[in-house]
């Protein structure tokens, strides 16, 4: 088997946040639907295109969720790479781009489940705030509040029910609003 090499974008952190401060895009590209079929296929390049077009929303995720970019890029190439092995099982019955950030949050939920909370004298009182929170808490909070999606769609991200996705948002809102009170008020 021959080696390959995909190049993906290589921004900064501060640049691929701003580059992706909307998510993934809207709606698919046209053209997704033949180059995923060539992809399934054994093609590479196939699947090269086709990440190409995500990768900026699944490292600015990532970058989220992770302490340091080096974390950063590790969790971005362990979601490519699961993308990758579960592009056969890809059936076309939903979009694209949400079966893919399905796949990118099930693997930061495994990720910051994991990872041990953060002790460093560095973080900010809300980073250290959200480590307190549960993987699944921090999936929600941060697909809700930073990349701005609706609760029906972090619902079908997650596998859930659309109420099943409020109660963990507002289980995460009123956790991190008691860690940060907690953290601001003397001993």
């Amino acid at each position: 088997m021959s080696s390959f090499e995909i190049k993906f974008r290589t921004e900064t952190a501060p640049e691929a946040m701003t580059a992706s401060q909307g998510g993934f895009p809207a709606l698919p590209y046209a053209e997704d639907a033949a180059l995923i079929r060539r992809a399934q296929a054994g093609h590479w390049e196939a699947f090269a295109e086709v990440a190409s077009r995500y990768d900026r929303a699944i490292l600015a995720l990532a970058l989220r969720l992770a302490n340091s970019e080096r974390e950063a890029r590790d969790l971005f190439q362990k979601a490519l790479l699961q993308t990758y092995r579960e592009l056969r099982s890809y059936r076309f019955q939903c979009s694209l781009y949400l079966w893919i950030y399905r796949i990118v949050a099930r693997t930061c939920m495994e990720f910051l489940t994991r990872r041990a909370p953060m002790t460093t004298r560095q973080a900010t009182q809300l980073q250290k705030a959200l480590e307190q929170l549960s993987p699944r808490e921090r999936i929600v909070l941060e697909l809700k509040q930073y990349f701005g999606l609706k609760l029906d769609t972090i619902a079908t991200i997650l596998g859930i029910d659309e109420s099943s996705a409020r109660n963990i948002l507002v289980s995460a809102t009123l956790a991190l609003r008691l860690e940060l009170e907690t953290q601001a008020s003397p001993n």
